[in-house]
């Protein structure tokens, strides 16, 4: 059997050598027109060689490891119908992404922008916080990513709201919505958090009807995609004060246009999708690797088959 790795430069230590006691060569190759013989590699790691060479040319390919969690841009449904095995990163990302998210709700309720704010003008000036105690948290998809969230928001004693495609009871939410019930979910949270993946249903799923739908001064976190979200009834909904604050660390477009409204809208602030990074999410990743080559080399079902 043999491997194309593509999408990182080296591999963990000792990981050579189990994958050579697998009876798995491989070559490791970071640009795609640097592939010359890709009809010799019976699986992939990440899947953008695939999808830019074309899926003819691997003549051998029975399975592609995707080295994220998302595949939106990817033609997954076409592979699938030719018999390839398609696996993601979930659970690689969870934990990193919610400690995410608990940090901007804190930096929100706790002030500590503004306090920053204060302290460059030397201004001693005492900002009223606020407790999480009893706020309703809305996580709209309660997978791996959102439970993760729970977790670590379980100490602050809020009650969780959950939304998943047909409002299934979920460990550890107070109510769960269907997604056709969104709306109801959102006006009734004080925070809402999104973490689904983009597709036909979710795209601009926060249109402007359900942005403006949403308890006044409510915040809004996106570690999702960014297209679920209307940016531009965003934004008007920050700047007129209906929603109280926001966090993306996913927009629309990325790397966000210069001349976007993003960059100076009130009570918003941005990071460049970075909330899945850590140093532990490579360790992550190439555990789930090396455990679907132990299952794929003696012919056993693959973890995370999409």
């Amino acid at each position: 059997m043999k491997a194309l790795i593509s999408e990182i430069e080296t591999l963990p230590n000792d990981l050579d050598s189990r994958l050579r006691y697998l009876g798995i060569e491989y070559d490791i190759i970071l640009e795609t027109d640097k592939v010359e013989h890709p009809e010799e590699y019976d699986f992939v790691f990440g899947a953008n060689h695939v999808k830019k060479i074309g899926l003819e040319k691997f003549k051998k390919l029975k399975w592609v490891q995707n080295s994220y969690a998302g595949f939106n841009n990817l033609p997954v449904d076409e592979w699938k119908s030719k018999g390839i095995v398609f696996t993601n990163a979930k659970d690689v990302f969870s934990d990193p992404i919610a400690e995410w998210v608990v940090l901007y709700i804190l930096m929100h309720y706790k002030n500590a922008i503004q306090n920053y704010e204060l302290q460059k003008e030397h201004n001693w000036t005492r900002i009223h916080n606020r407790e999480l105690e009893q706020m309703n948290v809305c996580i709209v998809g309660i997978g791996s990513i959102g439970q993760a969230i729970r977790k670590r928001l379980e100490p602050f004693n809020v009650n969780f709201v959950g939304v998943n495609t047909r409002g299934t009871t979920t460990e550890g939410f107070k109510s769960v919505y269907p997604v056709k019930e969104l709306e109801t979910a959102v006006m009734m949270s004080d925070v809402v958090v999104i973490t689904l993946p983009l597709n036909d249903q979710t795209h601009n799923l926060f249109d402007r009807k359900l942005i403006f739908n949403m308890k006044k001064g409510s915040i809004l976190l996106n570690v999702g995609r960014g297209r679920i979200i209307n940016e531009d009834a965003l934004v008007d909904a920050l700047e007129s004060g209906h929603l109280g604050f926001c966090a993306l660390d996913v927009m629309a477009k990325e790397p966000v246009e210069k001349n976007s409204r993003l960059w100076d809208c009130k009570n918003l602030l941005l990071t460049p999708h970075v909330s899945g990074t850590g140093e532990y999410t490579k360790e992550r990743l190439w555990e789930v690797f090396e455990y679907n080559c132990h299952q794929f080399a003696l012919g056993k079902e693959l973890k995370n088959i999409v």
